[in-house]
């Protein structure tokens, strides 16, 4: 459903590649060009195996990223000296000015990675030698949270993986979270009066509740993206009986 130029479901078809870092191509989803949104986006970063992207930073925005699929190695750190594991399901937490390499370890399967910001658009540093290494103003460190870390919200309709929060990491403005929806299950109806919302539907089909009166649906599926705007009354439903739904959940607020 379209208003205020405002789209709220995004099929693969209408993803658009916006940047290529090293060996690391990125699809957005949720951005200000698909979905007019302002302080929220969401794209898929692919690497392909035994490659990496380029050593960089971000200098205006906040990023929190789930690793989808495949394993690798997250360089980081002040001098990228800190080499960190990773795997499906983990979490990861960048701030601005935080120096950072991710790596494909497999080579035979790709690295696909879901990033989250909390800007529409981002001003990136290339970091090629220690001098412009050294040249970083105040420079951050990342937070990789394992999956095995990560305590179940329970919830009446499933459960909640709050990888990215005040509690995990030292966020100010984002947050990522992983959601299981039961079969035939639906999440509350709520609205969100102080930030915008990105989704991921990494599994699963269903349909995506809006408006005021609750009364659009729109089918879903894997694969699909969903942005909410804010006091967007609002419920996702997992239409299949026999089968688990799983959204990754981006917001620019830190809860």
């Amino acid at each position: 459903m379209e208003k205020n130029n405002i789209k709220s479901i995004i099929k693969p078809r209408e993803r658009y590649t916006e940047i290529s870092s090293g060996d690391m191509t990125r699809v957005a989803g949720v951005s200000k060009e698909t979905t007019n949104s302002n302080n929220i986006h969401l794209a898929i970063a692919t690497i392909p195996p035994g490659k990496s992207s380029s050593a960089h930073y971000h200098i205006n925005c906040e990023s929190a990223i789930y690793v989808l699929s495949g394993e690798g190695i997250f360089v980081a750190g002040e001098k990228l000296d800190k080499h960190n594991i990773i795997n499906e399901g983990d979490f990861i937490y960048v701030p601005p000015n935080a120096p950072h390499k991710p790596i494909n370890s497999n080579n035979e399967k790709p690295l696909v990675l879901m990033v989250s910001r909390n800007q529409p658009t981002e001003i990136v540093e290339e970091i090629s030698d220690e001098e412009q290494l050294n040249q970083i103003n105040e420079p951050m460190n990342c937070a990789v949270i394992n999956s095995k870390d990560i305590k179940s919200e329970e919830k009446d309709y499933g459960k909640a993986f709050n990888g990215i929060t005040k509690l995990t990491a030292n966020i100010k403005n984002i947050s990522l979270t992983s959601l299981i929806i039961n079969p035939g299950q639906t999440t509350v109806a709520e609205k969100h009066s102080n930030h915008e919302t990105g989704i991921f539907i990494s599994d699963g089909e269903g349909l995506y509740i809006s408006n005021e009166e609750l009364d659009s649906h729109q089918n879903i599926q894997s694969e699909d993206f969903i942005y909410i705007n804010k006091k967007s009354n609002h419920k996702i439903s997992n239409t299949n009986s026999s089968k688990k739904m799983k959204l990754i959940i981006a917001k620019n607020i830190g809860i």
